[in-house]
């Protein structure tokens, strides 16, 4: 703020600088035009310089003085008395209007974290729950029991991290060359046991040889996501496809689809369509943060659909940023 004070009150003074210059320069004319002494024209600079730097710092300390005493609740009834009170009261009122906007802006966000903070421990005190119910019901609970449970559990804790992560300015992102065939089939074996569960095939077309310029953990929880809903809402004893086409990693299933009238909004918060609301495992909030984190970084996603037949989602990366064996 000094600087833009600064600089208001050297505008400010410029013309009076300028006229007393040309009022010296005038006395100076006539004194050599009337043949005067030149000691004449020194004393009325020897005199009137001092006189002009004391109103200068004179005007200048009392302005700073209004000014730094000013809060922001006077600003509105002050009144300035110059052009540099003028000018700086417009830079502070601009400077108000940005900082109340960032205020509610940072307000809107963490009601929107508190939001999905209730949500996702919601979901994981209910698989904990089921769990403590299913060992008080019974002296021995089965591995399918706890393996379900526990994956439910860790699937919206993931969620809820991921969520927090997304929601901090300053990413410390780690750009490498990534293996596309080997970080799917990891994430594969990791969800083994749902797929076995459910009796789920999965099936890889052209991955190998592929790699990716981009985050690996980021990468990662999208394609996580994005199979996680595959197997949601896959049917029993069926395929799930994830296939490489054109610089696009394509997961398919062949489960109940996406009504018509829910795919224009399946990216926003927390919105779950017609499909959630038939299952209690839908928050509305995967597709959302895989949408964050793709606005983030250097792909994109989308998704296709026809109801009754399946879903195909699609992550699309920049050329520049796929390589071929």
């Amino acid at each position: 703020m000094n600087k833009y004070y600064f600089k208001l009150f050297c505008r400010s003074i410029f013309s009076t600088t300028i006229g007393y210059i040309i009022l010296i320069g005038l006395i100076g004319l006539l004194a050599i035009l009337y043949d005067l002494p030149t000691v004449f024209w020194g004393d009325i600079i020897r005199f009137s310089l001092p006189i002009f730097i004391i109103w200068l710092i004179w005007t200048g300390a009392i302005q700073f003085y209004r000014l730094r005493h000013l809060t922001i609740s006077q600003l509105d009834n002050f009144t300035p008395t110059n052009i540099t009170e003028g000018r700086l009261i417009e830079l502070l009122q601009k400077e108000r209007s940005k900082n109340i906007q960032t205020i509610r802006q940072l307000q809107t966000v963490q009601h929107e974290q508190l939001d999905h903070l209730e949500l996702f421990a919601h979901e994981i005190k209910n698989y904990l729950t089921s769990l403590t119910a299913a060992a008080e019901n019974s002296p021995t609970v089965t591995s399918e029991e706890v393996k379900k449970n526990t994956y439910q559990a860790n699937y919206y804790l993931n969620l809820l991290l991921s969520d927090e992560r997304l929601a901090i300015n300053n990413h410390d992102y780690d750009f490498q060359w990534i293996n596309i065939a080997q970080l799917v089939n990891a994430i594969l074996q990791q969800n083994s046991a749902i797929f076995i569960n459910k009796q789920l095939i999965p099936e890889l077309q052209n991955l190998t040889g592929i790699t990716i310029l981009t985050d690996r953990k980021w990468l990662r929880f999208c394609i996580e996501q994005l199979l996680s809903n595959a197997i949601k809402y896959s049917s029993p004893n069926s395929t799930i496809n994830i296939s490489w086409e054109i610089n696009s990693l394509r997961i398919t299933d062949h489960g109940c689809g996406i009504p018509t009238t829910d795919l224009p909004r399946i990216f926003e918060n927390g919105f779950t369509g017609e499909n959630g609301h038939q299952t209690t495992a839908a928050t509305g909030m995967g597709l959302y943060l895989v949408k964050k984190v793709t606005q983030q970084l250097n792909f994109q996603v989308s998704v296709s659909s026809i109801q009754g037949q399946g879903t195909t989602a699609i992550l699309s990366f920049q050329p520049a940023n796929v390589k071929h064996a």
